[in-house]
């Protein structure tokens, strides 16, 4: 089914949305509003929520202040609404938050989509991770397939939400959950872990070792969040993206940029040894470069990851990898993330409009 197609038989949802302010939230809200929905934002800054709609292709939508933790704000910003799409979470990767996550994600997803199901409403989605569902050290990662828990905070907040939201769906709940894999594109108004991570590999290094990189672009995950939403059922879907191993990314990151990535080579022991070593040493000096054991076991140990079938039913597709981590490039430098001279191949290039879709 083409786009035009679906925008004319699917129109008319209110859709109560968290993480706006967020890359995935952001996408969502334009992808709704360009496929004839309308969408009240739950934010915690109404001046952040302008700034990130200021040069977007739709304008700044309905909005309630408040936190998702907050049941009053909550409350208001469902009035009216006959849908709910959860994408706002609390990440970080200094272990000195893990409790604050646990609490602000937990109840954050009781709320919003506990929340939802109360109310009754049957178009219901839910962002969660790839993560919740990969074992790096067997099986295959399937929606139907076990909960996989960590000892890092961030990965324990959300197992804990999946856990949640699936008692939900058993009890009948019509609610969407999507697995995305690391998340990328331009227009991100609170620059994400893996926008910023994208930085990381163009400006110092990348790992030259086993395992790779998934990614997938938020405006096509964006689309499919859509598309689940107005199909108004339960689904469990992999949207995990294009699956590049890491010499592969290398050259692909080389291509873009015209510039030679460097590649730290060694053994996936090497690598997950150096992210224990990360994790000890943020306990006593705090730093947000992501050296930690579940990523560097996560880098070194995937493996590729198969995109759920039913998306193709519902009219989802997935851009080259190339032009999502071109336009993403491109932004990271136009708004002053990245040097420009880390990428000669793109000066002179310019990215897409926000939120454009295929």
């Amino acid at each position: 089914m083409g786009k035009a197609a679906f925008n004319r038989e699917h129109t008319g949802m209110r859709v109560m949305l968290t993480g706006a302010t967020g890359l995935v939230g952001f996408h969502a809200a334009v992808a709704l509003a360009q496929a004839g929905h309308e969408t009240r934002c739950l934010v915690r800054s109404a001046d952040k929520l302008q700034r990130a709609f200021a040069k977007a292709p739709v304008p700044t939508p309905d909005h309630v202040v408040g936190d998702m933790t907050d049941p009053g704000a909550v409350s208001a910003a469902f009035e009216g609404c006959d849908g709910a799409l959860h994408a706002a979470g609390h990440v970080s990767i200094q272990e000195k938050h893990a409790g604050e996550m646990m609490t602000t994600n937990t109840r954050g997803t009781e709320l919003v989509i506990g929340g939802a199901v109360e109310r009754g409403l049957r178009h219901i989605a839910y962002v969660s991770s790839l993560g919740a569902i990969f074992d790096p050290w067997g099986g295959e990662p399937r929606p139907d397939g076990p909960v996989i828990d960590s000892d890092n905070g961030y990965s324990r907040s959300k197992a804990a939400c999946e856990a949640y939201v699936r008692r939900l769906q058993k009890e009948g709940a019509p609610i969407a959950i999507v697995y995305p894999g690391a998340i990328h594109g331009p227009d991100d108004p609170g620059l994400s872990e893996a926008n910023r991570a994208l930085t990381i590999f163009v400006r110092h290094f990348i790992l030259a070792s086993a395992g790779g990189y998934m990614g997938i672009d938020a405006r096509d995950l964006a689309d499919a969040l859509v598309r689940m939403l107005a199909a108004g059922r339960e689904l469990r879907a992999v949207t995990a993206g294009h699956f590049l191993r890491w010499p592969e990314l290398g050259d692909l990151l080389t291509s873009i940029t015209g510039r030679p990535v460097r590649r730290i080579p060694g053994p996936g022991w090497m690598f997950r040894g150096l992210g224990v070593v990360g994790d000890i040493a943020r306990r006593m000096v705090p730093f947000e470069f992501p050296v930690t054991r579940e990523s560097m076991t996560f880098a070194t140990r995937i493996r590729p990851v198969e995109n759920s079938k039913e998306l193709e039913e519902l009219g989802v597709s997935w851009r080259p990898a190339r032009e999502t981590y071109s336009d993403s490039l491109r932004w990271l430098i136009a708004e002053g993330h990245l040097d420009h001279n880390l990428a000669p191949g793109l000066i002179g290039a310019s990215v897409d409009a926000p939120g454009s879709q295929r």
